[in-house]
This record gives structure tokens, sequence and C-alpha cells, in this order.
């Protein structure tokens, strides 16, 4: 096992005692409880706007900075805690009157956060990371040998942040980060039944082994498990499909559609203008430009250049092929029947849909996002039947990949603290 991240530095050292790194981890509680959440929301949101200007780490980051320091501003900060809180974030600091006859309210931080941090794309971590600091928690993060280092540039750039009330060094001594190999099950148990929370991204495997470890009764789990999202387009707002097909070709490229929330099909109610098959076209041509001046691709697995050739060849056979000339990106035009298999690496699935009650039949738990643009009248009716079995956000494309809450369906913040009430006088 390996300490890649404590007291603010990136480093590289052989944990030879766990137990003492998780003491060290704790003691360090009393400092961020002690935070005053205006001052916490500060520096926050100067570090976001530090990230805006560091074109270093933007082109460490591969074109994401701008979404984590967007979720990281301050009037976010503010909405999602106060969202998640019951209106007032200032419940983490001190007992609030929420309006019960008998009662006042304060939110207590649960602790220690044990993260178990997804491969697919390292930024998600950031995000998970960042929750747990707005609820005074420590965090001790299990990152995948895949996808950490960009993680540990965006914590150690935090060092350069400082506030009147708020150093930015002291503030990483609450964040460690390590790597233990996914066999050591004796260092995973001492994580997780050291954690007051746990929180798990990845896969069906994955999250199966995480929740199978030992744990102490009182731990909260927060799931993000494997998810799949795609789009839907109404025949109403084909209008104006070329801006839509710009604004899903960045839910795209964003990520490479490494993230839960990326699309990977799009169905289209066609219009007598417009059909299924034009809007491909025109996606098509969003994407290479989308891919040309804004986000250029950096997949180096040879592995998927094969899977993207064996797509594109099938969706030859059942329909139409508009690609790059190398294997940036495709999109496939096709007639069939439901959700084509997610390949990922900016491939997409174009197909007409006449009902769009249909979609109802696709959704289950397994599904979180599906990306929209609906105008018509009845569009509520529409969203509360095929949801009814699955699918926990309805953005409009172009957000399809920003962070939000709630997310998968519940309010994490609210799963990080424990409410405390206490009689009025």
């Amino acid at each position: 096992m390996k300490v890649v991240f404590k007291n603010g530095k990136i480093v590289d050292e052989e944990c030879k005692n766990f137990d003492n790194l998780i003491e060290e981890l704790k003691a360090s509680q009393n400092f961020i409880q002690s935070l005053e959440m205006p001052d916490l929301l500060k520096f926050i949101d100067k570090a976001a706007k530090y990230w805006e200007n560091n074109k270093e780490l933007e082109k460490k980051a591969g074109g994401t900075l701008k979404h984590l320091a967007g979720y990281m501003k301050k009037e976010n900060s503010e909405q999602m805690l106060n969202f998640s809180l019951r209106g007032n974030y200032k419940i983490l600091d001190k007992f609030i009157d929420l309006g019960n006859a008998k009662y006042v309210y304060h939110c207590q931080p649960r602790g220690l956060v044990s993260h178990w941090l997804p491969g697919n794309v390292a930024f998600l971590g950031f995000y998970s990371i960042l929750q747990a600091l707005l609820t005074k928690n420590v965090s001790l993060a299990k990152a995948s040998p895949k996808a950490f280092k960009e993680l540990l540039f965006l914590l150690e750039s935090l060092n350069k942040v400082n506030t009147e009330k708020i150093k930015g060094n002291e503030l990483l001594k609450s964040v460690y980060v390590v790597l233990i190999d996914n066999n050591d099950k004796e260092n995973q148990e001492k994580m997780s039944q050291a954690a007051d929370v746990r929180i798990a991204w990845g896969s069906h495997k994955a999250i199966n082994a995480i929740t199978s470890l030992k744990k102490n009764i009182f731990c909260e789990d927060i799931i993000f498990g494997p998810k799949y999202s795609y789009g839907l387009i109404g025949k109403e707002a084909l209008e104006n499909y070329k801006k839509i097909a710009g604004k899903l070709a960045f839910d795209v490229c964003t990520f490479d559609q490494y993230a839960c929330s990326s699309p990977h099909t799009v169905f289209v109610q066609e219009s007598d203008e417009v059909s299924a098959e034009k809007f491909a076209e025109e996606l098509a041509k969003s994407i290479g430009f989308v891919t040309k001046k804004f986000l250029p691709k950096e997949d180096k697995n040879p592995g998927k250049k094969v899977e993207i050739l064996a797509a594109r060849a099938k969706g030859s056979m059942t329909g139409k092929v508009f690609a790059s000339k190398n294997t940036d990106w495709t999109v496939v035009y096709s007639e069939e029947k439901g959700l084509s298999d997610a390949c990922f690496s900016r491939v997409i699935f174009v197909k007409p849909i006449k009902d769009l009650k249909e979609l109802g039949e696709y959704n289950d738990r397994r599904k979180q996002t599906i990306g929209m643009a609906l105008e018509c009248q009845n569009r509520g009716e529409i969203v509360d039947f095929i949801t009814k079995k699955g699918v926990d956000r309805c953005p409009q494309f172009g957000e399809m990949t920003f962070y939000e809450i709630p997310w998968d369906g519940f309010f994490a913040l609210d799963r990080m603290v424990r409410w405390v009430s206490l009689y009025k006088n």
C-alpha cells in the first residue's frame, strides 16, 4: 500500500502502519470542524477563481477544469448546501430554527469519510472529496492506479490558495489519498472500519466488493454505482436542431463518455422537416467541430480503436455511419429498437422514435440521466411516466455531465452529517 497525498503534498511512500495513518488523519478533525461555513465557502470560491486563470492546470485537466471551477463557485456551493440542508447552510455552524414549534437543529459532520474513487473519470474523485470538505469531514481516499495523478495535481494546487481565515496547506491536512491493491483485503477492511461514511464509485463488481467489507454499524454508505445515460429530442424542439446538436456534442466529448451521465444513445421524434438521420449528420458535424476546437481527444487505448471500428462496421450494416477519418468520433444512425450498448470514446447512436412513452420500457435503476429537448405541452406527464422505473436526472443538452445535487436520486451532503435537535427555551 502506498500513500500518494498527505499533509498537502504529493508523496510516494510505502505505508508501514495504516492504523497510525488513520489516526493522523482523524487528528485534523478538530481543525476542519472549527471552521465557519462562510469562511470555508470563501476559500473554495477563491480556489475556483484560481483554477479558472491557471492555464497549466487546465492543460493537465484535459478540458474539465471549467466544470470543476463552476461547481465550486460560491453561489453554486451555497445553493447546493441550502438545497440539501433544509434551506440554511449555516446549520453546519450552529443551531438553527427551521420552524418546528419545539426544536432547533444543528448538523454535525459524521467524521471520517472513506472514498473508493473511480478509475474512469479522475475528477469525480475531487467532487467526492469536496462534498466531504463542505460538510466539515476529513477524507481518506483510495484512488485508482489508472486515474489519480490529475486528482493529486488539483489537490496540491490548493496550497497556493489562502484567505484571511484559511490557509490551503492547513485545510489539505484533512485529505489523504492512498493506493491499495484490490486484493489487499486487510487494509481495505481497516479503511472501511475506520469510516463514518463510505463513498463508493465504480462497476457492479467493485461496488459489491466494497460493500462486502466489514464496517462500523453506524457507518453511512453512499453508493455511486454503474449507470447508463441517453438523450431524447421531441419533434417540437427540432426547429432548433442545429443548436441542440451543438450542445449535445459537448455532452458526448466531455469525459469521452466515460462519465455515468454521458449519453450513448439519442432518440429523435422526427418532424416533417427533420429526420433522425438528418439530425445524426448534423450531430457528427458538431462533434467534429468540438473535438477540433475545444476538446481534443486523448484516448490512448489501442484496444478501444478496435472496438470503435467494430461498432462502425456493425453500424454500416444496420444503418448509416458518420465518422472522423481516424477513430476520434463516430455517429451511428440506426432504426434498431432499444438502447445501444455503450462503446464510449465518442461513439453515439441516433435512433428515431414515434411514441415517447416507449422509453419507459428501457428504464430501470441502472439508468441515470436523460438529456432532453422536449417542448410539448404534456412534457411533465411524459417524463413522469418514463421515469417511474428509473432515471434520476432530466437536464437540458449541454448540461448532462454537470455534477448536481441531488445525484443518483439522493442528497449526498445530507448523508454526510448527523442531525442534532435541541429543545427550545
